[in-house]
């Protein structure tokens, strides 16, 4: 007897889903719906200090809905749930029950509408239908990309290989205290239909590990702890061969964050710096920029404030009339953009999950601000065309506009030559967690190493600094952007409530500008 799915049983449901969005759009009031089933399959260990703790291997299979219907006004409902063996048995029964659930929200919400605009005077006026703005009808299958299967990689092997990274790292120096390692392969499928005619294969497969390091000095000094994580969208190779950004196989990774921790250890607080100065921030900390302050206030729906409740504002978008677009929002030298199908970390795909086709959106064009990720609603309600950034990190749940891989472009400038013009500085190496404001127009972020610059040579490194200015100040200051672009992984960018967290892509090269520093404190 079966005991399990597998992204292979999803070969076969075209015509259940077929049948399903023809029975749910029959009634006239139904004007559009689609299903998103997803299939995942995967393999993970963790280890602490090199011991074995935890090693899985799982499957998981999930089901999203939307149908926009209604009268005078329509609207959107969902459904979502997680699937289980007996759910594909009679999966007519279940897709029949999701859309008429969804339908049913759908119709009353639309009805919520009618009875506010009514009562509501001339505050009825911002009400609107749910359009969604025209795409292409697709067909497609997008296979996923691997050499080493994650299906093929036994309990065994992937516990072996996390405790030995672990154990490397534990035994790198004797103040390392602690090391926390979680490594983790999958491959995904699903498939999305829609009621235009639209029907979507799409697999994709990912590998990666995390790293966590506590180190302290012999002399009783703070502790520095150090977390970091390499991958790719690839099979077990990206972490064992190490086919990633980092261009580490997962064990010389974890040795090199050990390496950082235990500088860290040894190293003086930084120092407080309150007057604006030489900032050169390498690859990996410009990603997080390009995340951060670029990408999460280029998601429209956070810009018109569908999403502000939760996930704060746009400090590109006022509203449809002020906004940033057309405007100089940093230095000719500063261009960045959102790329689906850009490959090397996490956030590769050729068509959202409303079956939109997959483009390069440019936020920022030689400093002056340009574009949003939209989705095709938002996309209707700013009267532009849709680009392809509607996901969800699993099909159960309503998709969000979202991050593919956001960067910032490459320039023309050394980056040895950058550190080295510069008399007084700093230079700014990897990223912790930041802290920005809800709008984005300041931030303050910490490297994971802060290097002091003297008459162009690196010096000293500090702990537990930050880098913190005004977004738009910042960003007007970069005078040299390097050559050295890079792509990184995110595993766990979060958005939503209830939160859904992500795997994205994040880009960019060494860029030199202006910021303070904060003063570093131990804890």
């Amino acid at each position: 007897m079966k005991q399990t799915i597998s992204v292979n049983d999803l070969s076969s449901v075209s015509e259940t889903l077929s049948r399903a969005l023809a029975k749910a759009t029959h009634p006239q009031s139904v004007r559009y719906a689609d299903i998103r089933l997803q299939v995942s399959e995967g393999i993970g260990s963790y280890s602490e200090d090199g011991t074995p703790k935890m090693t899985s291997m799982d499957w998981s299979a999930s089901l999203g809905v939307r149908v926009i219907a209604g009268t005078e006004f329509t609207a959107a409902g969902y459904y979502g749930t997680q699937l289980g063996l007996m759910d594909f048995k009679r999966l007519d029964r279940v897709l029949n029950k999701a859309l008429s659930t969804a339908s049913e929200r759908a119709r009353a919400n639309a009805l919520g509408k009618t009875r506010f605009v009514k009562r509501s005077g001339i505050i009825g006026n911002s009400v609107q239908s749910t359009e969604l703005a025209p795409i292409p009808v697709m067909k497609a299958v997008v296979e996923a990309e691997f050499s080493i299967d994650p299906r093929s990689i036994d309990a065994k092997r992937i516990t072996d290989f996390t405790c030995s990274a672990a154990q490397a790292a534990k035994a790198f120096h004797p103040d390392v205290k602690r090391v926390e390692l979680v490594v983790n392969s999958d491959v995904s499928r699903q498939i999305f239909a829609s009621s235009e005619g639209a029907y979507i294969d799409q697999s994709t497969c990912s590998s990666g590990g995390t790293v966590f390091v506590v180190a302290q000095n012999g002399k009783g000094g703070s502790p520095a702890d150090l977390y970091h994580h390499t991958g790719n969208q690839l099979g077990f190779e990206a972490v064992s061969e190490g086919k990633n950004a980092h261009n580490k196989d997962l064990q010389a990774f974890s040795v090199q964050i050990a390496d950082e921790a235990v500088k860290l250890a040894n190293a003086q607080p930084a120092p407080k710096e309150n007057r604006p100065v030489t900032v050169v921030i390498d690859p990996d900390l410009v990603a997080l920029f390009a995340h951060e302050i670029i990408g999460h206030p280029s998601e429209l729906d956070r810009a018109i404030k569908m999403e502000a409740g939760y996930a704060g504002r746009s400090w590109f978008f006022q509203d449809l009339t002020h906004t940033m677009v057309g405007k100089r929002v940093g230095s000719p030298l500063l261009t960045a953009f959102s790329d689906p199908t850009l490959r090397g970390g996490y956030g590769y795909y050729l068509y959202d999950d409303e079956g939109t086709p997959a483009r390069r959106v440019t936020h920022i064009q030689n400093g002056i601000y340009r574009d949003f990720m939209n989705s095709r609603q938002t996309a209707h309600v700013a009267r532009v065309k849709p680009n392809g950034h509607f996901k969800a990190n699993d099909a159960s749940v309503v998709p969000l506009i979202r991050m593919s891989v956001s960067a910032i472009a490459p320039g023309k400038s050394d980056p040895i030559k950058m550190i080295s013009e510069v008399k007084r500085g700093y230079y700014c190496v990897g990223h912790r967690i930041p802290s920005i404001s809800e709008s984005r127009e300041n931030f303050q972020i910490a490297p994971r190493l802060i290097y002091e610059i003297r008459n162009g040579e690196l010096g000293r490194i500090y702990r537990d600094g930050r880098v913190t200015a005004d977004s738009k100040d910042f960003f007007l200051s970069i005078d040299a952007v390097g050559n050295d672009f890079t792509v990184f992984p995110i595993p766990n960018c979060g958005k939503g409530q209830p939160m859904q967290a992500k795997p994205v892509g994040n880009g960019g090269p060494s860029v030199r500008g202006m910021a303070r520093i904060a003063q570093g404190e131990y804890r």
